[in-house]
């Protein structure tokens, strides 16, 4: 189970951008530090009716015993510092369970200091929904490209020059 946990507060906009994401490319859940929001709950819970999938979104105000609680979980910082995603992310592989940070606040020392693992995506400034999907990719070797969801609704049939929606139930 890869599991996303985003430190930091986020415009609504943001936050779908980095929900999207996380699912489309493959993530079980994600959890935002900040105010519950029954909007974005709604969006993803529609989402996941109509495409497909079990995609959880959660709030929480404490982000330390979050992470106390995935026990079973490598900790992931993502990050613009840290070890290379190139030269650790076939070690990375070998583990079931993941807790992906990231934070839109400047890199947190106490994180840095206790995760499994600090993973520099890029040494350049990047956003939070950058940084799940060039890993995610990396992690599922470009499989998360073809993913399908369970009880999706319906699907998007690629095409050249048209938009094709097939229904599916």
């Amino acid at each position: 189970m890869i599991s996303i946990l985003v430190i930091g507060k986020n415009s609504y906009d943001r936050m779908v951008d980095i929900a999207l994401t996380s699912r489309a490319f493959g993530a079980s859940e994600i959890t935002f530090t900040t105010k519950k929001n029954p909007t974005l709950i709604k969006y993803i819970s529609r989402l996941n009716n109509k495409w497909g999938g079990n995609f959880n979104i959660n709030f929480i105000s404490n982000w330390k015993s979050f992470i106390n609680t995935r026990k079973t979980y490598k900790v992931i910082y993502l990050t613009k510092y840290g070890q290379s995603l190139q030269n650790i992310g076939n070690i990375i592989r070998n583990y079931k369970n993941l807790l992906l940070i990231v934070s839109s606040e400047e890199v947190n020392k106490t994180i840095l200091n206790n995760s499994d693992f600090n993973v520099s995506i890029t040494t350049q400034p990047h956003c939070e929904a950058s940084a799940i999907a060039i890993f995610l990719h990396h992690f599922y070797e470009g499989r998360e490209l073809a993913l399908h969801f369970q009880n999706a609704g319906y699907k998007i049939v690629p095409a050249e020059r048209e938009i094709k929606i097939e229904q599916i139930k």
